[in-house]
């Protein structure tokens, strides 16, 4: 595939992985990221490589049942969660998977990030829920997030690490990078004593009258 829809999906991804590396938000060959081609096919990492270190060359096409269309090696072992997120949301065009330490730290002590805190969060990411513990790399894994999937752009999975969504892969590395941001700042405010959360008008004044649960992409 060799639209300039694939050529500028291929520099995203690559730039995501470098920029998810250089965070050090995917150690060793952790992590995964993909972007929607078209309504059939995804460009997804392969599995067992430096995110830091891809290459255009190195992503693979897959279709929507995780078929391998073009490239060498396998796709990401996360693949089925990624294209539970495509199949579900339609708005979704990027996925980002990592392991930001200080949001992992709460995905692991089973806390969700789903307090309304930070303006700009409410504002670009929403609410952070938890996602129960299922075995990376599985359809289960997929099934777990089944339930939450709809109503928010950025997940919690318990003991693993981070998911965000976005309408492009960099507005989903930009989500992750703030879920990052919201754990830091909301361990720092409990050492201090504990965030005060906005109340439902504030975030009403953020998000505006009527507005749905999901923030608007930004």
């Amino acid at each position: 595939m060799t639209t300039d829809i694939a050529r500028i999906a291929r520099a995203a991804l690559v730039a995501c992985g470098r920029r998810l590396d250089a965070l050090g938000f995917t150690p060793a060959t952790d992590g995964n990221v993909s972007a929607r081609l078209d309504s059939a096919t995804l460009l997804v990492t392969p599995a067992g490589r430096e995110k830091g270190g891809l290459e255009p060359e190195d992503l693979l096409v897959v279709d929507l049942d995780g078929h391998v269309l073009e490239g060498e090696g396998r796709p990401s072992t996360e693949t089925p969660m990624h294209l539970l997120c495509y199949r579900r949301r339609g708005d979704v065009g990027g996925v980002v998977h990592a392991h930001p330490p200080v949001a992992t730290a709460f995905a692991a002590a089973g806390v969700p990030l789903d307090a309304p805190v930070m303006p700009e969060i409410v504002l670009t990411v929403g609410r952070v829920p938890l996602v129960p513990y299922a075995t990376p790399g599985t359809e289960e894994l997929a099934r777990s997030l089944e339930p939450w999937i709809d109503g928010h752009d950025a997940f919690l999975l318990e003991s693993h690490g981070v998911l965000t969504l976005g309408r492009d892969v960099r507005e989903a590395l930009h989500r992750m990078e703030r879920v990052e941001h919201l754990a830091k700042v909301t361990l720092a405010a409990r050492l201090l004593g504990g965030a005060h959360a906005l109340t439902d008008a504030q975030v009403v004044s953020i998000l505006g009258p009527g507005a749905p649960h999901r923030p608007p992409a930004g």
